[in-house]
C-alpha cells in the first residue's frame, strides 16, 4: 500500500495501537474481521485505517490473518508474521498480539536510547564546525587587513590560519562542490551492500560508542529468538527471523552461521562462545538454558539484562562526551583566538620598545 501525497506516515506508535487494540478486542471474543473493521471506524489517522481497511478485505476473502499482513512488510515484519502464523496454530492471538506490542515497544524504546545517546555530539560538533568555519570565513580576513596595515611580522599560527582561511574564500565554490560530491557518492556508497557492511563494521567497532552499538544489537536479537522460541517457532526458523531484523549485517550473519549449525545436529552455545560479537557470559547464560530445556526463558532474562546493561552504558557514554566535547570546542575556538590575538601582542610589545 503506497501512502498518497498529504497523507500521514505509518509510524512504529501507530502499530503498537492497533495491535493493542486489536488483541483487547479479540480476547473479550469479537471475531477478527468485526475487530478490524471497528478499529477502521474509529481511527482518525486515514493512511492507518487504510492499511487495516486492505487487512479486514484479504481476511473477509479467505486469506489468513498473517498472510494478510505479509502482504505489507514495511509496516509488520518477519517476526511480527510469523508470530501471528503461529498464533493462528494455537489458537492463542490475544496473547501473541501482546506479545508483538510488548517486544515493538522495547525495541522501539531500545532504538531510541541509541539515537538519543548519538544526538547529543552530533549536535555539538556540527556546532563546534559551524562556529569554526565562521570564524574563518568572516572573521580572520577583518583581521588580516588590520595585520598589513602594521607591516608586522606574523607568528606562524596566524599565518597558517590566514592561510586556510584565504583558500576557503578563494576557493569556496570548488569546497562546496567537493563537499556535496562526497555526500551524494557517500549516500549512494552506504546504500550498496559493500557500503553497508563496511558502515556496520565502522559502528561496532568505534571506540566507546562501538560497545553501545553492540549492545544494542545484541539485546534486539536476543529479545527476537526469545520471542520466537516461546511463542513455538522452531530454533531454526526464528534464528532466521532473528538475522533478518539484526540490524546489524555481522549480526545477522553469526544468527545464519548458527542456523547452518544446528541444522547440521550443533548446539546453540558452541558457536556463541567462538563468535567475538558475543561476552563468554552471555554464551554461558544460553548455553544453561539450551541444557535444561529453557531457553526461551533464559533468553528473556539475558536480553532483560543487555538492555538493561545498554542503559547503563548509553547513560555513562553521554556523562563522557559532555566534557569531552566542551574541551575539544575550548581548544579549537581557543586556539583560534589565541592565533588572532597573538599579532597584537606581538604589535604592543614593538610600539613598547
Amino acid at each position: 500500500m503506497a501512502l498518497k501525497r498529504g497523507q500521514k506516515k505509518i509510524k512504529t506508535d501507530d502499530i503498537i495501537f492497533f495491535a493493542t487494540q486489536l488483541a483487547v478486542m479479540v480476547d473479550t471474543g469479537i471475531s477478527l474481521s468485526e475487530a478490524l473493521d471497528s478499529i477502521v471506524s474509529c481511527t482518525d489517522h486515514d493512511s492507518l485505517g487504510f492499511l487495516i481497511e486492505d487487512i479486514s478485505e484479504r481476511v473477509k476473502s479467505g486469506s489468513s490473518f498473517s498472510e494478510s499482513l505479509e502482504v505489507h512488510p514495511k509496516y509488520f515484519n518477519e517476526q511480527f508474521v510469523a508470530m501471528m502464523r503461529a498464533s493462528e496454530a494455537s489458537g492463542t492471538m490475544g496473547e501473541m498480539l501482546q506479545r508483538c506490542t510488548a517486544y515493538m515497544m522495547q525495541d522501539r524504546d531500545t532504538r531510541k536510547q541509541i539515537k538519543g545517546a548519538m544526538v547529543y555530539p552530533l549536535c555539538m560538533m556540527s556546532f563546534c564546525v559551524l562556529v569554526v568555519v565562521g570564524l574563518l570565513i568572516f572573521v580572520l580576513p577583518r583581521f588580516e587587513s588590520i595585520y598589513a596595515t602594521r607591516g608586522a611580522a606574523l607568528p606562524m599560527p596566524t599565518q597558517i590560519l590566514l592561510s586556510i582561511s584565504a583558500g576557503i574564500t578563494e576557493n569556496w565554490i570548488l569546497l562546496l562542490t567537493s563537499v556535496i560530491a562526497l555526500a551524494v557518492g557517500g549516500t549512494f556508497f552506504f546504500r550498496s551492500e559493500i557500503g553497508g557492511r563496511t558502515a556496520d563494521r565502522i559502528k561496532i567497532d568505534l571506540p566507546a560508542m562501538g560497545s553501545m552499538f553492540r549492545k544494542g544489537c545484541l539485546a534486539r536479537s536476543l529479545r527476537t529468538m526469545s520471542t520466537m522460541v516461546t511463542t513455538g517457532v522452531n530454533v531454526i526458523d526464528g534464528l532466521d527471523i532473528t538475522a533478518r531484523v539484526a540490524g546489524n549485517r555481522y549480526y545477522a550473519d553469526l544468527w545464519w552461521s548458527l542456523q547452518s549449525r544446528i541444522s547440521e545436529g550443533g548446539g546453540l552455545a558452541e558457536g556463541l562462545f567462538e563468535s567475538p560479537l558475543v561476552p563468554g557470559t552471555i554464551a554461558q547464560m544460553i548455553e544453561a538454558g539450551e541444557k535444561s530445556g529453557k531457553l526461551g526463558n533464559v533468553m528473556d532474562r539475558v536480553a532483560k539484562f543487555c538492555e538493561d546493561d545498554l542503559r547503563v552504558a548509553i547513560k555513562t557514554l553521554t556523562g563522557l562526551i559532555e566534557p569531552i566535547m566542551i574541551i575539544v570546542m575550548g581548544i579549537l575556538i581557543g586556539g583560534i583566538a589565541m592565533a588572532l590575538l597573538l599579532p597584537i601582542f606581538s604589535m604592543a610589545d614593538v610600539a613598547k620598545g
